[in-house]
């Protein structure tokens, strides 16, 4: 990326890589604040709290609500709302992207 614009957090020096708009202005971020930056943060939250839970409802209902969850079982549900929320923050990223 040969954009040359620096992250606009004070204090940070890095190259910013993803433009956000904010009610003032253009908001450039690097690659650490941009995964940091609230507004990507939020919807993605909502969204895996969301699709996670549909998902964990179809998937794992039956064994959690018999009582029978091991170590496997919780680890699939965390799983079950880490993708989601994966996903969304990296198509919000990907659609911020400096070109």
């Amino acid at each position: 990326m040969a954009s040359g614009v620096c992250c606009g957090v004070v204090g940070c020096g890095q190259q910013g890589r993803y433009r956000f708009a904010s009610h003032a202005a253009a908001d450039v971020r690097c690659v650490v604040h941009g995964l940091l930056y609230w507004p990507v943060c939020r919807r993605a939250i909502i969204l895996a709290l969301v699709v996670g839970t549909i998902l964990m409802l179809i998937n794992q209902a039956d064994v959690v609500l018999s009582g029978n969850a091991n170590a496997l079982v919780v680890a699939k549900v965390g799983l079950t709302y880490l993708v989601p929320f994966s996903v969304s923050t990296y198509s919000a990223l990907a659609a911020n992207r400096i070109t």
